[in-house]
C-alpha cells in the first residue's frame, strides 16, 4: 500500500496507519485529512445523509459495501483498490468533460487487517440526487430522463462501466446539469462490452421503476422511452 503512485497533480503522504492521496496544491486539506477520526461535520445535504462536510465546500464520503452482507462488512475493505480506481476513472471522465464531482483527496486508514476509506470531493452546490429531486412531480421529467440517457451514453463512449448505476447516483444541479456520482464501483475498458452497456441501462431503469412503484418518486408516462432516446441520440 505504501508504494502508491499518485496521478499528476496529487501527492502521497504516509503516516502511521494512514495514507493520503491529495491534491498537491491543497496543503491545508493535507493537514486536515491527516488528522485521525472522522472529518468534518454531519451533512444536511438532501438525500445524502451519510456524507460529512468540510467547510466551506468539500464533501467526505466513506466507502461502504453494499449487498446482503453490507451490515457485516460495512466500511471494511481488504485493499484500497476501489478508491484508487474511482480516482482514476473520475479524472478520466472529467478530462473529457463528463461532469462528476472533483476528487480532492483519498484517505486510507489501516484498521487491523482492513482499510477504512474516505473520498473527499468538491461540493456541487444547490444539488440533489434524482431520487430526491423526483419526489415531487416535475413537468420536465421527460427532459431530465433524456439528459440522463445522454450522460450514460457519454460515459460508455469513454470506456467506463458503472456497476452501481441507479437514480441515486446521478446528481442534478441548480442549472439542470446532471453529474455522475460514486464511481468506486466503476471501471474502464478500451471499449465497454455491449452486454455490460445493457446491464447498466437495465439497472438504471429498474431502480427508477422500483422507487416509482413505491410512490417515492413521480415519473412521467414515457420516461423510459425518453431515457433511451437520450442514450441513442448522444454521440
Amino acid at each position: 500500500m505504501r508504494d502508491l503512485r499518485p496521478p499528476p497533480g496529487f501527492t502521497v503522504l504516509n503516516r502511521v496507519d494512514l495514507i493520503l492521496l491529495c491534491r498537491s496544491d491543497m496543503p491545508a486539506l493535507q493537514e486536515t485529512a491527516c488528522t485521525p477520526g472522522d472529518l468534518g461535520r454531519p451533512s444536511t445535504l438532501s438525500g445524502r445523509s451519510t456524507l460529512r462536510i468540510i467547510e466551506p465546500d468539500m464533501v467526505v464520503r466513506r466507502l461502504m459495501h453494499g449487498g446482503a452482507l453490507r451490515h457485516v462488512t460495512g466500511w471494511r475493505f481488504a485493499s484500497p483498490g476501489r478508491s484508487l480506481r474511482e480516482l482514476e476513472v473520475s479524472l478520466h471522465l472529467a478530462s473529457h468533460g463528463v461532469p462528476t464531482p472533483e476528487i480532492l483527496a483519498v484517505r486510507i486508514q489501516r484498521q487491523g487487517w482492513f482499510h477504512r476509506i474516505d473520498v473527499i470531493t468538491r461540493l456541487v452546490p444547490d444539488s440533489a440526487d434524482l431520487l430526491t429531486f423526483l419526489e415531487a412531480p416535475r413537468p420536465d421529467c421527460g427532459d431530465i430522463m433524456l439528459a440522463a440517457g445522454a450522460l450514460i451514453r457519454r460515459m460508455h463512449d469513454l470506456g467506463v462501466y458503472h456497476a452501481d448505476l441507479h437514480i441515486k447516483n446521478i446528481l442534478r444541479d441548480s442549472g439542470g446539469g446532471l453529474w455522475l456520482l460514486d464511481l468506486d464501483k466503476a471501471c474502464r475498458f478500451e471499449k465497454v462490452p455491449g452486454f455490460m452497456k445493457r446491464l447498466n441501462l437495465r439497472r438504471f431503469i429498474h431502480s427508477a421503476n422500483k422507487w416509482n412503484r413505491r410512490g417515492r418518486i413521480h415519473l412521467c408516462g414515457d420516461w423510459s422511452g425518453r431515457f433511451m432516446d437520450g442514450y441513442h441520440r448522444a454521440s
